[in-house]
């Protein structure tokens, strides 16, 4: 008891002493609680009678959120890392954060997102009653590894622990999870729900049972869609498919009900999708569920909406060849004259090695209404030759290492802007997009 105590109030004082000194600290209180008492977690977590994981590459962040803001919707106390620190070092400083001094947690639900890498440890500590795990696509391959390891370590995590799991049946990387005698629920997208952009498959075509090269009925992007193999692996039927999709405004019809969003980006149907399912199965009406997503916004960075001057400024994370591709894919959706920044760093929480860049289709910017590519960041010069062996006009790209003068210059000429920032350059890019907002805001006002 004492230990944990000393764990909480020092770990709460860190946090403070960050913030007072301009930092963000969100895990600093997690570091120094764990440091002192490495069982921390498992000793606050037996506060909260149930938790909801969700791990996966690519929409953890917008689904945790959009999960939270459904369930809160209906009046229940909600626990959520909304801020993205998805560690164990992030999940503890969410549970430092949220208790008292002495330990007392009132919520009725964890819903936390899970960094796919640190799930296994987290299991050790904590079961959830149910897991979500939205899809598996190469990224910081220096940090993470290979996908097939990453996900043998998950099955060996998830084998001992009873817990409903809520899987994307449309990936197959996802649906080998499934072989573990749980309460698996299944979500994915119809084959004429949409139409994505096709630039290829990056991942893996091969069964991950016996080793052949699967078939395909049809593919929605990557390797998500209609999959089997003549070992009998294969797609299963969904609990929950959307059947049709619309975008501007992102619309969806699912089980005869039609749910609206304020939100860009069409592949966000597959977070939309995970969170309604987890809801859905936990007994939210479909009334209840169909209200609250319509009136969720997201602030987090993903497709995240700016007007300047009259024009959308967009932000959204890219870390992955996956994730990219299909930015880009909604960015040529519209033939309007735009233009892009990539801000592309290589610090820790992004991977050292950057090499992902050469697997995006980067060669379907060679359009008219293209008409401006910055490229910033700690590698702009990486960036910068990627593009010229695309074959993208030297004209168009300008080199500005600094992020805050790279934002100047897309303010300085307004027009549909797209700003792509790896994980360490987000925070940064929504601050300098706030304030120069905020700034012509009042200059406009005088």
């Amino acid at each position: 008891m004492i230990k944990k105590n000393v764990a909480i109030f020092s770990g709460k004082t860190a946090g403070k002493l960050s913030r007072l000194l301009g930092n963000n600290g969100s895990t600093l209180p997690g570091v120094v609680a764990l440091k002192i008492d490495p069982n921390i977690i498992r000793k606050l977590s037996r506060h909260i009678k149930h938790f909801i994981f969700i791990t996966g590459t690519n929409g953890k962040t917008t689904t945790s959120n959009l999960l939270a803001h459904l369930l809160r919707s209906t009046g229940m106390k909600i626990l959520n890392n909304s801020e993205g620190a998805n560690m164990i070092s992030g999940v503890a400083a969410c549970l430092i954060n949220n208790t008292s001094i002495l330990g007392h947690i009132d919520y009725d639900y964890a819903v936390l997102e899970i960094d796919e890498a640190s799930l296994p440890v987290i299991l050790k500590q904590i079961t959830p009653q149910m897991l979500i795990i939205t899809n598996f696509f190469r990224d910081q391959l220096d940090r993470y590894g290979e996908i097939d390891m990453l996900i043998k370590d998950i099955e060996k995590a998830i084998h001992p622990i009873e817990t409903k799991m809520i899987l994307n049946a449309d990936d197959p990387n996802v649906f080998r999870l499934s072989s573990h005698n749980k309460d698996n629920i299944y979500y994915g997208l119809g084959k004429k729900a949409y139409m994505f952009g096709d630039y290829g498959m990056s991942e893996s075509k091969y069964c991950p049972m016996c080793g052949e090269e699967m078939l395909y009925d049809h593919i929605h992007f990557n390797q998500l869609g209609f999959f089997s193999c003549s070992c009998g692996f294969e797609r299963p039927i969904p609990n929950y498919e959307i059947d049709n999709i619309q975008s501007n405004p992102l619309t969806f019809s699912l089980k005869n009900e039609t749910y609206q969003m304020n939100m860009t980006g069409t592949y966000n149907v597959y977070n939309a999708l995970a969170a309604i399912t987890c809801a859905a199965e936990l007994g939210i009406q479909d009334r209840n569920i169909k209200k609250s997503l319509h009136n969720f916004h997201l602030t987090n960075g993903r497709m995240q909406l700016f007007f300047y001057k009259g024009f959308p400024y967009i932000v959204n994370l890219n870390k992955n060849p996956s994730g990219m591709n299909v930015s880009l894919s909604e960015i040529l959706s519209t033939h309007y004259e735009k233009q892009i920044v990539f801000f592309i760093n290589d610090f820790i929480a992004d991977g050292r090695d950057v090499s992902w860049i050469w697997d995006i289709d980067f060669e379907c910017l060679q359009r008219e209404d293209i008409k401006r590519i910055i490229c910033s960041g700690s590698r702009t010069s990486d960036i910068m030759l990627r593009l010229k062996y695309a074959g993208i006009d030297p004209n168009k790209v300008i080199k500005i290492p600094s992020i805050e003068k790279a934002i100047q210059d897309a303010f300085s000429h307004p027009m549909p802007t797209y700003f792509l920032p790896t994980y360490t350059a987000l925070q940064e890019v929504k601050n300098h997009t706030e304030r120069s907002i905020k700034k012509e805001n009042e200059s406009c006002a005088l």
